[in-house]
Parts: C-alpha cells; structure tokens; sequence
C-alpha cells in the first residue's frame, strides 16, 4: 500500500454516493455501466484493475474476474468491498502500487475529473497492463458546441459543486498513443465519453 492522502469529504460522501450517482445520471446509471464493460473481456482468469473504483460502481459487475480496486478514499474502498470480492488498495491514482505489466485489463468510471493530472493517471492504467491488455474509461467531458456547454456548466454546478476539472478528447487521444487505436462513444446526451483500446503489442 502506498502513502496516500484521502480527501477528506469522502467520509461523508460515501454512504449517499451511488443515490447520488443514479440522480445524476439522469436515468442512465445501469446503461453507462454496462456500456463501459462492455468494451473489456471480462471472464474467470482475467486480472482487471478497477481504477478509482469508488463505493463498486463497476466493481459489482465484475464477480468473474481476479479483480484489484483502487481508491484514495478508504471510505470509498470499505463501500465497494461489500459489493464485490477481490483486493482492494488504498492508492493514489498518480503512483499505482502495481508492477509493470501485471492486469489483462483496467477500467475507470468518472475519475479523471476528480483527478489532478489525467495524463499520469492514464499513463499509469497503462503501464500496468500487459501487451495487449484492454483499457475502457468513462467520463464527462468538455464541448464544443454551444448547447453542450450549457448542459455541461449545469451539470458542473449542480452535481459537481463546482469542484470537477474535466478533460477533452484531445487529451484522452494523446494519451492512448500507447494503443493499438482510439475508440470513443458518447452517450447522456453527449456530456459523457467512453474511450477504450488496447494496448500495443
């Protein structure tokens, strides 16, 4: 286990994060979660990193699977473990306490707005895969067009608090120049972004 800081509000977020999540989903909580691992193999044998795992949001899904969660938030970590079987580390997403190499596979839902450095935080779900290992994550992102920004400035008032940094598709392309294509679907009414691949051989 590494050193690492939680943030303090977790404590209190934890026991009414997933109400809260369905809510601000606006009715797509199920769909999104099926969406994102939908785009990895997930099967008896298959070691996948669940990144800024949160209460088990994705890690409830996954019961097949040798299955590591990571959190800042012991909190967090102490939600999930009563949904899912696996490990669960307290990690800062920044410095994974991982060996090179060691998942088949590794998943992040709505974690890189919470994030100080997106680009380390992926290059590191990276780094721990294998050659051709799958990657899928799932966020809100900027936007372009007029319309979107105002859904988004709502939903970064209203849900987000204010508190969000979110990263664009720019950023997520250079990021997976590690692998083997970029992939990416947008969904709830195009605020949210699932990206996915693999990475090179």
């Amino acid at each position: 286990m590494t050193d690492v800081t939680s943030h303090g509000f977790f404590k209190f977020l934890a026991p009414v994060y997933d109400f809260g999540a369905r809510m601000a989903m606006f009715g797509q909580y199920e769909q999104l979660r099926q969406q994102l691992l939908g785009k990895i193999e997930i099967k008896k044998g298959r070691r996948v990193l669940d990144m800024a795992s949160g209460t088990g949001y994705l890690a409830e899904k996954m019961g097949a699977v040798d299955l590591v969660c990571t959190d800042i938030s012991v909190h967090m970590l102490k939600r999930a473990r009563a949904k899912a079987k696996g490990d669960f580390v307290l990690a800062d997403a920044h410095r994974l306490p991982f060996k090179d190499g060691v998942f088949h596979g590794a998943v992040s839902s709505f974690a890189m707005h919470e994030v100080g450095r997106p680009g380390e935080v992926l290059s590191e779900m990276f780094r721990v895969l294998g050659p051709g290992g799958e990657i899928a994550v799932m966020d809100v992102v900027q936007q372009t067009r007029f319309s979107k920004k105002i859904l988004l400035e709502i939903f970064h008032t209203f849900v987000e608090m204010r508190t969000a940094s979110y990263v664009n598709i720019s950023q997520l392309k250079d990021a997976f120049r590690v692998a083997d294509g970029f992939n990416v679907q947008l969904d709830m009414f195009g605020l949210v972004a699932i990206v996915w691949g693999r990475k090179k051989l």
